[in-house]
């Protein structure tokens, strides 16, 4: 009898980033597989993706649910929990969300690849408050819906038969949050997408520019120092950027795959200020043979040795990081080392570990 694959990602709408990656790179591995999410809008998948056959949630017929999905998060657990997975013997669940809340069958092996237990509910849920400006009301309201979502969360959780953590930060909040242990794989990285070319005089940013990345301390800093700052990317905090941001501080919005390289090739060192749970954008930094400058938590302690392929900084402050940019200037960096030690990130290495996992549990 032939075996039934699915795979399942959060949602596909509003963005390509790095779950969407790491999730498409497992249908890589495993094309057969049926495919399945909460929303979904074809038009930012990559074109090899967008004629594959992806099943949605009741979600996607909801109104503006390709683009208000995150209204919708309060029933987001009854969406997954709607779809029927009852015929698969292997679920592969990308989550960020409520991906890994899918109700497999009594024979199924569910593996779940997680980007992060959900941010907004856990730790991040006043600062998630607070960036979106939530009047007390607001905040008293979504404290009874993170309330419900949590207790799902916890309990949905024993539904994975073995977990994947995308960094040891992400292994210690799913050993916090759901009392499970994890295997730690770090997200693919395409190791020869950037290559060394010169070292410049701009430091480089990059990515979607959320608040809890740090472009704005970053923008700050760089404006009390008078280096240059180059940030390429779009999102939320744009707009608030780019009327923060001083002369020497530029903003270049979204930019091509080639121009990117050719930022990321060229320039100083790659700056990171933020927390996050891995942050594929560092270890691409990496394969460049960029040092790494980044706040000393969540995933850069992963990807950044210190003093030897970046450094780390202990304290969210301007000073900490204008001070650790100056400190970066006196250190001679061996840009093939750098670019050495981003290997183990390799794409072929995630590839094969997914692989062995499937085959061992088929």
């Amino acid at each position: 009898m032939k075996t039934r694959i699915a795979l399942i990602h959060d949602q596909l709408a509003s963005f390509f980033a790095g779950s969407e990656k790491v999730f498409f790179t497992i249908f890589d591995i495993i094309p057969e597989a049926d495919v399945y999410t909460t929303v979904l809008d074809r038009d930012i998948l990559p074109e090899k993706y967008r004629n594959i056959d992806i099943k949605t949630t009741f979600i996607q017929n909801m109104p503006f649910g390709k683009t208000k999905y995150k209204a919708y998060f309060p029933i987001m657990p009854v969406a997954v929990e709607f779809l029927d997975m009852q015929d698969y013997d292997l679920i592969i669940s990308s989550h960020h969300c409520v991906a890994k809340g899918v109700i497999p069958g009594p024979g199924a092996f569910h593996i779940c690849y997680c980007h992060s237990p959900a941010r907004y509910i856990w730790d991040l849920f006043w600062t998630y408050s607070k960036h979106n400006n939530f009047n007390v009301l607001k905040q008293i309201i979504m404290s009874f819906a993170a309330q419900y979502l949590r207790m799902w969360d916890v309990s949905s959780s024993v539904r994975v038969d073995h977990f994947l953590a995308n960094s040891t930060f992400t292994a210690k909040r799913i050993k916090k949050y759901y009392g499970r242990d994890s295997e730690v794989l770090y997200p693919p990285v395409d190791t020869n997408k950037f290559n060394f070319e010169s070292s410049g005089d701009y430091y480089l940013m990059a990515g979607r520019l959320a608040a809890y990345k740090g472009y704005d301390l970053a923008v700050e800093a760089f404006n009390e120092s008078g280096k240059k700052l180059v940030i390429a990317g779009d999102g939320t905090e744009y707009e608030k950027l780019k009327k923060l941001a001083g002369p020497n501080v530029e903003m270049t919005g979204r930019v091509s795959n080639e121009k990117l390289a050719e930022l990321m090739n060229n320039c100083r060192a790659f700056v990171f200020p933020g927390k996050e749970d891995f942050g594929i954008v560092m270890a691409e930094a990496q394969s460049a043979g960029k040092p790494v400058i980044a706040y000393n938590v969540g995933g850069a302690r992963d990807i950044v040795i210190n003093n030897e392929t970046g450094l780390l900084f202990d304290e969210v402050s301007i000073e900490a990081l204008n001070k650790a940019v100056v400190q970066s200037e006196r250190i001679d960096w061996d840009y093939n080392h750098i670019a050495g030690h981003s290997k183990k990130f390799d794409t072929s290495v995630f590839q094969a570990r997914i692989k062995e996992l499937a085959d061992n549990y088929l």
